[in-house]
């Protein structure tokens, strides 16, 4: 077996796709191929599938291999990266996936807690992460904190500290909380070794400022994140902080219309990518709100279709 190098880093700006779904709410594996080759021409190195906004949680445990394995077959030789989400709501099942992940060659793999049954401590945290991070000991593992949803608000950087010395192939951790102090704590664990990617679209430059420079993205702000960095690096603080106004910008549009998966579908059938329905208890946003939804994108500069 190999063993995960220690200086281990994702790198480049981070999709999070949404999972393509026929009309019948069956996945839909053949759709992949177009949208790695949107995300590649809009400046997305690579993905972080299965999470939050790829609806895995409400996934077959088949499904979710399906899916996987269409992201790292047609991501080959176009994206860097391809991070698998195995979470789900029992250890069994994310034993499984993180075991088929390594299987099909996914650069690494990411875990949230289930959120039914949640874990009442940061020691628990760690025991259940540890054994499915140990199901693929030759990939990279994240653990994925996005309190919000889960429900789970325990301290991301105090399992980080217990998981630091238990878990061989940790290498950080994707946080979509929207707390900045979360985010600085857990950066500096271990003297700032493990990897923070940040998953919320609006926290780019402040997450900059914290030495944190891979995010978890919507499919179509690659581009802008790109020239934020640029911007960034080059001393240039007013552009950057004109682009994180575009990204805030965008942000607040999905409060005219829905938020989470279905938003991100809609987007992207604006900007010429059919991802199909979400599947329920999510609702598909109205198809006469397109219209209105895709005027919004072109004024804020989006190639819309």
């Amino acid at each position: 077996m190999g063993q995960v190098p220690e200086d281990f880093k994702i790198t480049g700006a981070i999709a999070a796709p949404a999972t393509a779904l026929k009309s019948n709410g069956d996945v839909n594996p053949e759709a992949v191929a177009d949208y790695v080759n949107f995300l590649a021409n809009n400046e997305i190195d690579g993905v972080f599938v299965l999470g939050t906004l790829g609806e895995g949680l409400s996934l077959s445990v088949s499904e979710r291999k399906e899916v996987a394995e269409a992201w790292v077959k047609e991501a080959k030789d176009k994206l860097s990266s391809v991070i698998v989400h195995v979470g789900a709501g029992n250890i069994r099942d994310s034993i499984e996936l993180a075991q088929h992940a390594q299987k099909i060659g996914a650069t690494a793999i990411a875990c949230m807690l289930p959120s039914y049954f949640k874990p009442s401590t940061e020691a628990v945290a760690v025991e259940y992460i540890q054994q499915v991070a140990a199901a693929a000991p030759e990939t990279p593992f994240y653990y994925y904190c996005i309190n919000f949803m889960s429900g789970i608000y325990l301290n991301t950087a105090k399992i980080l500290e217990l998981a630091s010395g238990r878990i061989p192939n940790l290498r950080g951790a994707k946080i979509s909380s929207r707390e900045l102090p979360s985010l600085l704590d857990s950066s500096r664990v271990c003297g700032g070794k493990l990897q923070i990617m940040v998953g919320t679209d609006e926290q780019f430059l402040p997450c900059l400022t914290l030495g944190i420079r891979v995010p978890v993205l919507n499919s179509f702000l690659g581009s802008l994140y790109k020239r934020l960095l640029k911007a960034f690096d080059a001393g240039d603080m007013d552009t950057a902080r004109d682009e994180m106004v575009q990204a805030r910008k965008l942000v607040l549009i999905r409060s005219k219309y829905i938020d989470g998966p279905a938003y991100v579908k809609a987007a992207m059938k604006c900007l010429g990518v059919d991802l199909g329905p979400v599947r329920l208890p999510l609702e598909d946003m109205p198809e006469h709100l397109l219209p209105s939804l895709k005027q919004d994108l072109k004024d804020l500069g989006l190639p819309v279709q």
